[in-house]
């Protein structure tokens, strides 16, 4: 219900709850520093009590910066699918945010599909282990209560989790009429019971279908990031445990109540930039976890990004710089390729079911070249923003997109659905359908897909990884006053303005391609930053001494064509040879 008297009441209440200013709502939701979010916060819990009564569903709030350092948090809203705020509603978090006390029974009541409607709004609320986060989920919860509402706060849950919990209790209760009172199951066990089942009874019948005999044992070790993430996969490892399933997890980086340690030298995000392996902060002081061929799952600190690593058991084993081990990294752009190659199998030549892999520019240009040549799966670059790929990703009947951060997932139309359907229940294409959460990238539940995708297949890490060899690339950064009159076409691999820089940027990069003779295999693009003053200077080539040199020239380029601040990058003087 949304009365006047209950609208005034709401109104009045924003005076107390006024947001800071500067902060912007985008896909991720707001993510800035803690401390900005508070007036932030109960405005959120009032627009998911709106979302929730014009869809007469459960909407919900989950609290977390992801990746970001424990100094920072965010909040994002999720609609009654699991899914991402429907990017219309982004102007109009931002119009309520600026909106005055004076102002706010009207706006409440314009925003209102029935002002007068005596349904209740319903709302779940999760949060990460940042210390700021229960105060936060207090306010929104102050916010929702204010319309009258139900919430029902998770506590500490990953961002899928409660993107999944949303999904499921609108799936519950969808033939319940919103003025009741809902039934609320534990969200958390039902969502590590449905997926951990399926995954273990998966394996057992690949068991009795493999001629090669059972199932190999697994031991994977994972670096949680010292996140919520440790908490779920405990009690997946439990649970695993009690099924004597052949994978055994073997968890690190749990300080869950250190959070200056969260994603602190470890998970997926430091892991990704940096190359390198993690900082294990519990190690067993017998244990050896970062030993040569051991297998290793890395996660951030939220819980939707997953990558892949391994240390090579060869003599060049180390990076140079003290005892870091070397690894090879299987990131996001891999993910799809398993993924890609697991369907394409299963599914018979005759079938009209079409298989799609969705990238952003960011991919590496080897992974495109495996699935379109290779594979003979078509590629969809978009945009950069999971939003982007999403969409995209639906226009297929099995749509796999996976950012190379390791952030994605599997979308299957009707008619995928209809066909796993028609097949046994251990069939492998039925049982990798059911360990998808389709709502959003889900680190967790795509450890059970990579791990049931390479028994499958019958592959190691190595036999993954030498689906193709990766392109070398380098990634920097350009301070600029103003970054938003720098504008991309192309899927932002292409810049119309300025049109000067395109231009010296396409004469770098045929200076490389006439260098090395391999016209395909070197690229460059500058794509501007929406919440800082820079671009982002993205170059591939054959080698890493040439695409340094490339990204490097690049950057010269882009701080003298498009009002650069700070001083220049120094020259990187001749090519080198490739």
């Amino acid at each position: 219900m949304a009365t006047a008297s209950i609208r005034n009441a709401v109104a009045a209440a924003l005076k107390e709850h006024k947001p800071t200013s500067g902060v912007s709502f985008g896909t991720a939701g707001f993510r800035c520093q803690a401390s900005k979010l508070s007036g932030i916060a109960f405005r959120v819990g009032v627009l998911a009590a709106v979302r929730s009564l014009n869809k007469g569903q459960f909407v919900g709030v989950m609290i977390t910066a992801s990746h970001n350092p424990p100094c920072d948090n965010g909040i994002k809203l999720i609609d009654p699918d699991g899914g991402m705020l429907k990017a219309s509603w982004e102007p109009v978090v931002m119009e309520f945010m600026e909106c005055s006390e004076s102002d706010g029974s009207t706006w409440l009541a314009g925003h209102l599909d029935n002002p007068e409607t005596e349904s209740i709004p319903r709302v779940l609320v999760g949060f990460d282990t940042r210390d700021s986060s229960p105060q936060l989920a207090a306010e929104v919860r102050q916010g929702v209560e204010a319309m009258h509402g139900l919430c029902m706060c998770l506590n500490l849950v990953t961002t899928p989790q409660l993107h999944y919990a949303v999904y499921h209790m609108n799936q519950r209760t969808q033939h319940e009429s919103p003025r009741k009172q809902p039934v609320v199951p534990d969200l958390c066990q039902v969502y590590v019971n449905r997926f951990t089942t399926r995954f273990c009874r998966g394996l057992d019948g690949l068991k009795q279908m493999k001629e090669s005999g059972p199932v190999q044992p697994v031991l994977l070790n994972v670096d949680c990031a010292n996140g919520i993430g440790s908490k779920v996969l405990s009690l997946v490892r439990h649970e695993m445990t009690n099924s004597n399933c052949p994978v055994r997890l073997q968890l690190y980086n749990t300080q869950t109540k250190r959070s200056d340690w969260l994603n602190k030298n470890c998970g997926a995000d430091f892991i990704k930039l940096n190359g390198k392996a993690p900082h294990i902060y519990d190690r067993d002081p017998g244990a050896f976890p970062l030993d040569p061929g051991n297998r290793w799952a890395t996660i951030d600190g939220d819980g939707d990004r997953l990558l892949y690593f391994y240390i090579p058991d060869a003599p060049d084993s180390t990076t140079g710089t003290g005892d870091e081990p070397k690894i090879v990294l299987l990131d996001g752009d891999r993910i799809s390729c398993l993924f890609a190659t697991l369907i394409k199998r299963l599914l018979p030549q005759d079938r009209k079911l079409t298989v799609g892999v969705i990238q952003t520019a960011y991919a590496n240009a080897a992974s495109s070249i495996y699935l379109e040549h290779e594979l003979g799966v078509p590629v969809v670059c978009v945009p950069t923003g999971v939003k982007h790929l999403h969409r995209a990703a639906q226009k297929f009947d099995f749509g796999i997109y996976f950012e190379a951060n390791g952030h994605g997932t599997v979308l299957y139309s009707s008619a995928a659905l209809e066909r796993a359907r028609s097949l046994t229940p251990d069939h492998p294409l039925v049982v990798f359908v059911s360990l998808t959460n389709t709502t959003i990238g889900d680190a967790i539940t795509d450890i059970m897909m990579v791990e049931y995708a390479l028994a499958y297949l019958g592959w190691s890490l190595s036999d993954w990884a030498g689906l193709y060899t990766e392109f070398a690339s380098r990634q920097l950064k350009v301070t600029v006053e103003r970054p938003h009159l720098i504008q991309t076409v192309d899927a932002e691999r292409r810049i119309s303005c300025p049109a000067q820089l395109q231009d010296a940027i396409d004469g770098v990069v045929e200076s490389v391609r006439k260098a090395t003779n391999q016209p395909n295999a070197s690229r460059a693009f500058v794509r501007p930053s929406g919440t800082e003053n820079m671009v982002r200077v993205y170059a591939e080539s054959i080698t890493q001494p040439l695409t340094d040199w490339l990204a490097t020239k690049v950057a010269i380029l882009t701080h003298r064509l498009a009002r650069g601040t700070g001083e220049p990058l120094p020259d990187p003087g001749s090519m080198p040879l490739p």
